[in-house]
Parts: C-alpha cells; sequence; structure tokens
C-alpha cells in the first residue's frame, strides 16, 4: 500500500549495480515532458510495466515543483535498481507543497498532484536538506513491479 513518509528514500541501498541518472532542466512549463521523456528512455524497456504510473507521477511532481517554486533549475534523479525505480525531484523551496485548503472533487483540474502520485506510487514522501533552516527539499516516489508486471514481459520456454 503506497504511504507518505519524510524520511529520505532508500536511494543508497539500492546496491552497487544500480544505475543512476541525473537531469537538470530549467524552469520552464517544458521542465515535465522533458522530465516524462527523460524516465520512458531510462525505464521502457526493462520495466514497461512501470511506464505509465511513472510518467504520470513525475509529471504531477515536476509540475508542482514549477507551478510553486521559483527555483532556476529543477533537478531530477532517477535510481534503477532490481524490480523498482527511485526518482527525486530537487527544488529550491524548503516548505511543503501546499495542501488543497477545501476537500477536491474529482473533477476539479487542480489539486490532485499528490493524491495522483500516492494512489501509483509504492511509497513517496520529501526530503529536506540544510538541517534545522532547510534550502531545498526533494519530492520523490518509487515504483516497484509487481509479479505481474515481472512476468508480462519474461520469455516463456513453455510456449512453441
Amino acid at each position: 500500500m503506497p504511504h507518505a513518509s519524510a524520511l529520505t528514500p532508500s536511494l543508497p541501498l539500492f546496491g552497487p549495480h544500480a544505475e543512476r541518472y541525473r537531469l537538470s532542466t530549467p524552469h520552464t512549463p517544458r521542465a515535465p515532458k522533458i522530465a516524462r521523456d527523460f524516465l520512458v528512455t531510462l525505464i521502457g524497456v526493462q520495466y514497461p510495466g512501470l511506464v505509465e504510473p511513472g510518467t504520470l507521477c513525475m509529471s504531477e511532481v515536476v509540475t508542482n515543483a514549477i507551478r510553486h517554486t521559483r527555483s532556476p533549475r529543477i533537478v531530477i534523479e532517477v535510481s534503477i535498481g532490481d524490480e523498482r525505480v527511485l526518482v527525486r525531484v530537487h527544488d529550491n523551496r524548503p516548505c511543503p507543497l501546499p495542501a488543497p485548503k477545501q476537500h477536491r472533487h474529482e473533477g476539479f483540474e487542480n489539486g490532485r498532484g499528490l493524491a495522483l502520485v500516492e494512489a501509483h506510487a509504492a511509497r513517496w514522501g520529501i526530503t529536506f536538506f540544510g538541517g534545522f533552516s532547510p534550502r531545498s527539499k526533494a519530492v520523490w516516489f518509487e515504483l516497484q513491479e509487481t509479479a505481474e508486471e515481472r512476468g508480462a514481459g519474461a520469455i516463456r520456454p513453455d510456449l512453441p
């Protein structure tokens, strides 16, 4: 079950064979598409079942960074391990994203981003950097393949 956490995700714990990538994009309306394309390039072949939830989460988190901060650059880090992918989106606003002031109806266009991340990520959270005087943060989410997704792309030796 997905859950939010303020703890730092297990980025360094993916092991010595994890693949790690970093993208820095300017604060521009094109940043969410650039970030989605980056993620698809990295995971599309190895984890096709994670592409849809991953691009949805990426789009929401990067859009929030663009909409709610003035960071000149948005930095995206992706770590790919066995059966899971971790994405961190860094900006220079050290406070959490604004929470909706009222209950949002499903038909509303705005205010549902983190609810979508909650629904599609295995885990997600916010990490603050700078100790007692935070200077920046990263909103992160982790994607994990299910057993069904792992088997969907597997080679089946029992088939002709």
